[in-house]
């Protein structure tokens, strides 16, 4: 799912419009040679920034389209890349299917470095992003001044092309269990005159992230840097937390999270991995723990192509974040 942010994009996409045009949609489905439905696979329109990820049914839809004709490209992790033609008819809804057959190639397997558990403070390689959206969002550094009695977990979910990312802050002190959530971005401000949609988009990000996801105050910051093309840029920063009417259930999040050995697993790279393996367009996770006594932290990203056991708990551990932010939707705050 691509986020509340998708709509948006869309409207920057050229072969969109809005209602006032006859318009068409495109919808599909993936498929592996065995016929079974694949989901979370990337489907774009070539040439444009409008893409999808199938659901957990295989299906993708693309809507409000100019009638015309358009490039699909479909790719997954392991698989060759297809694309098709496809025509789009004023008032239509388009037919695809897109079959995905796995990459041929021999696998490699790096043998594991650490054992679980016994790589202690260590800095995730995201260091500087997670420094930067604890500066802005006003929360100290876990790994440079953790608590002073308790302990924390924080689960950094990111990745792919949707935005915001996620933050969940579990805190723990005795039998108390108390948590946030926290949503960022970090995204570069075009120039008007180069794309005025999408730029009108970043200037509203405060009042998206206040109104779409239940946030209080936004904590924003602009950074100047140099640009790889164009002398300097501008990169907006935007932290906020989502407000709930209850507890979202922390002590059972914790809980399920503990089953999954969320406080010592290693790092991917610990692990052996399957070679020659890029990852297009996934989700991101990194563990920061304190657990009284040292800090840590680690990270997983398409932990399906990962032969360790440890893997099969970074990717329930996705699951349960996933799991844990949609059923609490419901209960967000209004924006006010």
């Amino acid at each position: 799912m691509l986020g509340a942010s998708d709509s948006t994009l869309a409207q920057s996409v050229p072969g969109t419009t809005g209602a006032q045009e006859a318009v068409g949609t495109i919808t599909g489905v993936v498929v592996d040679t065995a016929a079974r439905r694949l989901s979370g696979a990337t489907i774009r329109i070539s040439g444009t920034d409008s893409r999808r990820l199938s659901d957990r049914d295989g299906v993708f839809t693309f809507e409000r389209l100019r009638p015309g004709t358009y490039r699909i490209v479909a790719l997954r992790l392991g698989a060759m890349i297809v694309s098709d033609s496809v025509v789009v008819r004023a008032g239509d809804t388009t037919r695809v299917r897109f079959t995905l057959r796995e990459v041929p190639f021999t696998p490699e397997t790096i043998p594991p470095k650490f054992a679980r558990g016994t790589r202690p403070d260590s800095a995730p390689h995201e260091t500087e992003t997670l420094d930067l959206i604890a500066r802005v969002g006003r929360f100290p550094v876990l790994r440079a001044n953790p608590p002073k009695r308790g302990r924390e977990l924080r689960l950094w979910r990111g990745g792919g092309i949707a935005i915001p990312y996620t933050l969940v802050r579990i805190a723990i002190d005795g039998e108390r269990v108390d948590g946030e959530v926290i949503r960022y971005l970090t995204q570069t401000l075009p120039d008007r005159d180069v794309n005025p949609s999408w730029r009108a988009f970043m200037d509203s990000v405060p009042a998206w992230l206040h109104s779409a996801f239940a946030c209080g105050h936004v904590l924003t910051d602009t950074l100047h840097f140099p640009g790889a093309q164009r002398g300097y840029q501008n990169k907006l920063v935007a932290v906020c937390t989502s407000r709930y009417r209850h507890d979202p259930g922390w002590r059972e999040l914790l809980r399920e999270l503990e089953a999954h050995h969320v406080w010592t697993l290693p790092d991917a790279s610990e692990l052996p991995s399957i070679g020659n393996i890029v990852s297009l367009d996934g989700n991101g996770l990194t563990v920061e723990a304190w657990d009284g006594r040292r800090y840590r932290s680690y990270g997983y990203g398409s932990t399906e192509w990962i032969p360790a056991p440890e893997a099969k708990d970074g990717g329930e551990i996705q699951r349960i974040l996933l799991a844990f932010l949609k059923r609490n939707r419901e209960i967000a705050s209004p924006a006010r």
